[in-house]
């Protein structure tokens, strides 16, 4: 609805704040479905377990679970304490209520009912938006569990090197020090 069109209110006027409400809700995690680990095969068939960075949240232990906030549609009492409206191209109104809150014209209603049904209309944009989130987020989790991987049995390949590297040193080490011992003993 255009502003110009739109109802204006007065200070001290009750409307209905049209408004978004989340309530937290545990899922099963979508991307190891409660497991905890995920598998990752690697290029040449090899299978290797990893635990979830998605329901750890990349730095604590996986819990199997996610939060979730389910957005449902809510309208909110309040009462007009202040108004501006700035004229341009284009007539802007915003209110202000109780608390220093600021609302927007096109959130603020009359009545309940029709709070709701804006509130319904912002449900569904916010969930289309969330549920685009979790793709993409679902798409990086399975990146970083293959860099994870790889970085880990990198790092295994490395340790291996060096544990070998350090052995044939601590052979050499000894060997020269029984050479070294042997002479001083005789001498």
């Amino acid at each position: 609805m255009d502003e110009k069109n739109r109802k204006l209110f007065n200070i001290g006027d009750v409307v209905w704040f049209a408004r978004t409400g989340q309530r937290p809700i545990q899922e099963p995690c979508p991307v190891c479905f409660g497991n905890k680990t995920v598998v990752v095969i690697l290029g040449n068939g090899e299978e290797v377990i990893m635990p979830c960075s998605h329901c750890g949240l990349g730095f604590k232990p996986p819990s199997g679970v996610v939060t979730r906030y389910r957005i449902e549609p809510a309208a909110e009492r309040v009462t007009i304490t202040g108004r501006e409206i700035r004229e341009g191209e284009k007539t802007e109104i915003s209110y202000h209520g109780c608390g220093g809150r600021f609302y927007y014209s096109n959130t603020i209603f009359e009545t309940e009912s029709a709070a709701l049904t804006e509130s319904a209309r912002l449900c569904a944009e916010e969930i289309e938006a969330q549920e685009t989130r979790s793709a993409y987020i679902k798409k990086d989790k399975i990146k970083s569990f293959a860099w994870n991987a790889g970085y880990h049995l990198g790092e295994a390949q490395r340790l291996r090197e060096q544990i070998a590297y350090h052995e044939r040193m601590a052979v050499i080490c000894k060997s020269r020090s029984r050479e070294k011992g042997q002479g001083e003993n005789n001498g």
